[in-house]
């Protein structure tokens, strides 16, 4: 009888290791995602705009200078100054940011013959956006995406990845998504802007605003990713809302 309880137990220990490994393949046992930022929007450091009042710049508004031949910044490569999204400041929260403006249509035609930018914000003249930071008495121009990646990777928290894709995209950070009142929805589900934690960086959803041409001017909802290595990529754009008062509206 003990030879036979024996065989039972033998033959019952292969059918235990298969249901086991099939146990963990299911969703059930999988490790969930980790989620850094949901829809609560993280705590930004206060801005200092005086490292950039004072260096030749005539700032027009609270938001927007034009930078005279001399001044610092267009000595650098910086024709406007303007200010960027608080969440920049996620980054590199010990620096001071302002957004640069470069317009190639005038310079001189010996000066960048393929203008580097992070991205463009011109519709008809092109405009190349960069970004203008300050520290400890020093300027630093940031021109596009290998100037940012050799200044900032690697990219370790949850905060400093969404700073790094609103510098290198220029997409919005939304957080205010139940204020859609009269827009007209075009997304079957939308989130407010997130961070997940994957396995060589972080995957995020951030917000694009097309402002040129005619209406209707769509916000589409982009899933991105940035990785530990200062990456940057672009997952999925899909067309998020309108609103119908624009319809009419022309930008060029």
């Amino acid at each position: 009888m003990s030879y036979k309880k024996s065989k039972l137990f033998l033959l019952l220990i292969p059918i235990l290791v298969l249901f086991i490994t099939a146990a963990c393949a299911i969703p059930w046992f999988t490790a969930p995602i980790e989620v850094k930022i949901t829809s609560e929007p993280p705590v930004v450091s206060t801005q200092d705009p005086s490292p950039f009042q004072n260096i030749g710049c005539t700032w027009q508004t609270n938001d927007f200078a034009m930078c005279d031949q001399d001044s610092i910044p267009k000595k650098m490569g910086c024709d406007t100054l303007s200010k960027p999204s608080d969440y920049l400041s996620l980054l590199s929260p010990e620096r001071m940011f302002v957004l640069c403006g470069y317009y190639p249509h005038m310079a001189e035609e010996s000066q960048d013959p393929e203008p580097k930018g992070l991205w463009d914000s011109g519709c008809s003249l092109q405009v190349k956006q960069r970004l203008f930071s300050y520290l400890n008495g020093d300027y630093l121009l940031i021109r596009d995406q290998e100037d940012l990646k050799y200044n900032f990777a690697p990219i370790t928290t949850a905060e400093q990845a969404l700073g790094f894709a609103i510098a290198t995209s220029g997409f919005s950070a939304r957080f205010d998504l139940e204020n859609l009142d009269g827009y007209r929805i075009l997304a079957d589900q939308l989130q407010e802007t997130n961070v997940q934690v994957v396995s060589d960086g972080f995957e995020i959803i951030l917000y694009r605003y097309q402002a040129c041409g005619c209406g209707p001017h769509t916000t589409y909802m982009q899933k991105v990713k940035v990785t530990n290595s200062g990456d940057f990529q672009v997952l999925k754009s899909i067309p998020a809302f309108e609103n119908p008062d624009e319809d009419s509206l022309c930008v060029d």
